[in-house]
């Protein structure tokens, strides 16, 4: 019993269901939903939080410094779609002709 072999997928497997189950199907090597907030981490709250600490370390009231911070991470809410498209992670729009 004490093997850790359970009724669960098989170690090595590919995510996707097997044919005719439930549940989302996305192709081998695609990125998760982990994936996607690691990034929006990365590219949102860290830089904001860094530069808050940055801007209060240098001397800054901390009125300025959060908001400056606030300033940081509403351009990385911006970026952020054009980071997942340039990762290919999102479909591009296509331009009507």
């Amino acid at each position: 019993m004490g093997t850790g072999e359970g009724p669960g997928p098989a170690r090595g497997s590919e995510e996707s269901p097997a044919p005719g189950g439930s549940g989302p199907v996305r192709p081998h090597g695609a990125p998760g939903i982990g994936s996607i907030f690691v990034l929006a981490f990365l590219v949102i709250l860290f830089p904001g939080v860094a530069g808050y600490v940055v801007l209060d370390w240098i001397g800054l009231p901390i009125g300025a410094a959060g908001l400056l911070g606030l300033f940081v991470v509403f351009l990385g809410l911006g970026f952020f779609p054009t980071v997942l498209r340039r990762l290919g992670w999102v479909p591009t729009k296509r331009r009507r002709t």
